[in-house]
């Protein structure tokens, strides 16, 4: 008999799948495409990833039906309505924040996979926020539609699920590069909001150009580390998971230096709609899914 939390993540599922066969554009440059791969994350990629953490009990229960409701709002045009029916999923994601930041502060633990699971915890709410801004048509600061979008996907997927991920590996393999790996990965996240904001406001590129170097290091870093303990446990399911799981992340993640670094060496095929169609689908499709899964099946012969 499917547990009470596996219905919901399964109902998170469907509910995904109706939305972007609704919603499925005739290209993936369309921005529509880019809302199917941002609800896959807090409809059931995220809500996989609790099963695997100590969360409290409440989030199997409310986790997924505001996601769902995060669905109807993307199904609406931006809106009050839309914006209001995207509230719910702010408000559990910062709970959940305030709520390990409190347990943070008793343990106190310095150790990397405990800080980037922190970090993944205080990430999700800002990408609820965009989220939010999105749906109510705010543009902070100015911004372009295409920009508040993105930063959504950016806090749920570089902001909650790789630091995530990173934290699963970190915990589970031993290198002296940990803290360099862990720190490159926590840093990386706000550095490139910081950065894109930077540019926006014409400031000196070079802010862009570091913080995306910081964001790849960790992200690319993270893919060696699944590679490696894919083909360490390549006669497991798991284990080739992981391993694909790191291919494409070290890819997304070489894309995302070349377009960083567009200030200096322009190539004009990386344009934005055509980065969030391969580097987009590269980290959702072909990393968080293939190792959240993996890391799923791990844990059900080994304790993470």
């Amino acid at each position: 008999m499917l547990k009470s939390e596996n219905i919901s993540i399964l109902i998170g599922f469907v509910v995904w799948l109706g939305f972007s066969l609704l919603s499925f554009p005739e290209s993936t440059f369309n921005l529509t495409y880019v809302q199917i791969l941002i609800l896959a994350a807090p409809l059931w990629l995220i809500p996989l990833t609790w099963q695997l953490l100590d969360t409290p009990e409440w989030i199997d229960y409310l986790g997924v039906p505001t996601s769902v409701i995060l669905a109807i709002a993307f199904y609406l045009t931006p809106s009050f309505w839309a914006a209001a029916l995207s509230l719910p999923w702010l408000l559990i994601t910062t709970v959940l924040a305030v709520q390990k930041l409190k347990d943070w502060r008793i343990s106190k633990s310095v150790e990397i996979h405990h800080l980037c699971q922190l970090a993944a915890y205080l990430f999700l709410p800002i990408g609820a926020a965009w989220a939010f801004a999105d749906r109510l048509g705010f543009r902070p600061l100015d911004f372009d539609g295409t920009i508040v979008l993105l930063t959504v996907a950016h806090f749920h997927y570089a902001g909650f699920l790789l630091p995530t991920i990173a934290a699963f590996a970190l915990k589970n393999i031993t290198t002296k590069w940990s803290g360099l790996i862990g720190w490159s990965v926590i840093l990386g996240i706000p550095l490139v909001a910081t950065g894109i904001t930077t540019t926006h406001l014409d400031l000196p590129a070079w802010i862009e150009i570091v913080a995306v170097a910081v964001m790849v290091l960790g992200g690319f870093t993270t893919g060696l580390l699944h590679c490696r303990l894919g083909w360490e446990n390549r006669a497991t399911s798991y284990g080739k998971l992981w391993f694909i799981a790191g291919l494409a992340l070290m890819i997304g993640m070489a894309l995302a230096f070349c377009y960083g670094w567009r200030h200096v060496y322009l190539i004009p095929a990386l344009s934005i709609p055509w980065m969030y169609a391969v580097h987009g689908t590269l980290n959702a499709i072909g990393f968080a899914l293939p190792a959240v899964w993996g890391w799923y099946n791990y844990s059900f012969s080994n304790r993470i």
